[in-house]
């Protein structure tokens, strides 16, 4: 039997996500994948999470918007994996940004392309420049792997 844990707890554990050197704000939201059937035939939809169980594979997207009046360099938009899920190796993505992920709590960073015997603790988006007013979209894959207290905060 698979336990549920509840959206919120989840969401509250991501919500640590930062950006640095812009103006640029930020929403996010959780969506899993779930059978449906169209005129009979069933097939894979992206659906917003209502509640969350292990196993489970969440979409997270943060939606993103440069506020400013002009360019924006080097802004990055980091986002730390909460306790009790794990991070899918190559899920992250973002046109125009560089996807990196970080193995010590965002001390340091890398692409990512090699898998190591520790998890991945944080991610970042790095982009060079956004232009005015510009906005997107970044995404990456979570699984849930437990159901302890660790995603409540």
């Amino acid at each position: 039997m698979k336990k549920s844990i509840p959206l919120l707890t989840l969401i509250m554990a991501l919500l640590s996500h930062s950006v640095l050197a812009a103006d640029v704000s930020l929403t996010m939201r959780a969506e899993k994948e779930v059978p449906v059937t169209i005129q009979g035939a069933t097939i894979p939809m992206l659906k917003p999470v209502k509640k969350i169980s292990v196993g489970d594979v969440l979409v997270m997207t943060l939606s993103y918007k440069n506020n400013e009046t002009q360019e924006a360099y080097n802004v990055n938009i980091d986002n730390a994996i909460p306790k009790g899920t794990r991070f899918i190796h190559g899920s992250g993505k973002g046109a125009g940004a560089v996807f990196l992920v970080s193995y010590d709590n965002g001390e340091s960073y890398e692409e990512d392309i090699r898998i190591h015997d520790t998890p991945v603790t944080n991610i970042r988006w790095r982009f060079e420049n956004l232009a005015a007013q510009a906005q997107g979209e970044v995404s990456f894959e979570l699984k849930v792997e437990t159901a302890d207290n660790a995603l409540i905060r």
